[in-house]
């Protein structure tokens, strides 16, 4: 026989999931300086993948699809500091979760306060193309 709970019942229980739904997502929100879903291992690996700016690879390879990394600082008391480097190393770890060993066509820029979806104080944001190369090299 199935239990019937009261409304104010059914509520709170609604309200607690609600409540842990939406910390859920702010968590997967935040910035992946705090959460990046990598090893230690996968973040040394990660960091390793080639970078092409201006350049293409050389010899073949096949586009796997866009990437982006960003560099928040989030409060203005945040010690983290904005920087390219961060954004590009943001950039090469959402690469290797694709599977891809390089990234080009990469561009980096400020991003307005307005424009950014995290609501950052200061942010560089990099854009590229994850590309699976058949050679490795770094650039």
């Amino acid at each position: 026989m199935r239990a019937i709970l009261p409304d104010w019942k059914r509520l709170a229980a609604a309200g607690t999931a609600l409540a842990v739904g939406a910390a859920l997502v702010a968590c997967d929100s935040m910035s992946t300086r705090f959460v990046s879903g990598l090893s230690a291992e996968e973040r040394a690996r990660a960091a390793q993948l080639p970078i092409y700016r201006d350049e293409l690879p050389e010899g073949f390879y096949q586009t796997v699809g866009p990437v982006k990394g960003l560099s928040c600082q989030i409060t203005i008391d945040d010690a983290y500091r904005v920087s390219e480097e961060n954004a590009i190393e943001e950039l090469q770890r959402a690469a290797f979760r694709t599977g891809a060993n390089a990234v080009m066509a990469v561009s980096c820029g400020r991003v307005d306060r307005k424009r950014s979806a995290r609501r950052c104080i200061r942010s560089i944001e990099c854009h590229g193309i994850a590309v699976q190369t058949d050679r490795t090299g770094a650039n």
